[in-house]
């Protein structure tokens, strides 16, 4: 079953947006996290970055078989450094509840398939954020 990429897109949003807290970003997933004015905790985005056809011979020739990556990136504060490493530790903890939110959520959706690829973490230079960037693989047809 075809999908188009901004509609799955949407269903990751709105997987993430109803974890307790998150809210989406107004800022283009590319420029979420470049400058501080542009994060705030929980806040999120999801980004689809590439896609590619791919060669599928169990299935039938309708419309493009792809592979599509999609980065969920989100920030969480980190309050200052006299309670190091508990916010660290709870944003680890959050990152594991947005993978379980995202992937449970689609284990019997035959429209598209999800998978974990990898987490990217990076401080921000205030020490005040962690950006946490997610990459999930789509498998879909469109």
């Amino acid at each position: 079953m075809a999908q188009s990429l901004s509609s799955i897109r949407k269903q990751i949003a709105d997987k993430v947006a109803a974890i307790t807290g998150f809210k989406e970003s107004n800022h283009t997933p590319d420029y979420f996290g470049r400058t501080e004015n542009t994060i705030a905790n929980k806040a999120f985005a999801v980004g689809v970055s590439s896609s590619t056809g791919i060669d599928e011979r169990q299935r039938r020739a309708v419309g493009v078989y792809m592979s599509t990556p999609m980065i969920v990136t989100f920030a969480y504060r980190l309050r200052p450094l006299d309670v190091y490493p508990t916010d660290y530790d709870l944003a680890l903890d959050t990152e594991q509840e947005v993978i379980q939110g995202i992937l449970g959520a689609y284990i019997t959706d035959n429209a598209f398939t999800i998978r974990y690829v990898q987490s990217q973490r990076n401080v921000t230079d205030s020490q005040e954020y962690i950006i946490i960037s997610l990459t999930f693989n789509i498998l879909h047809t469109i």
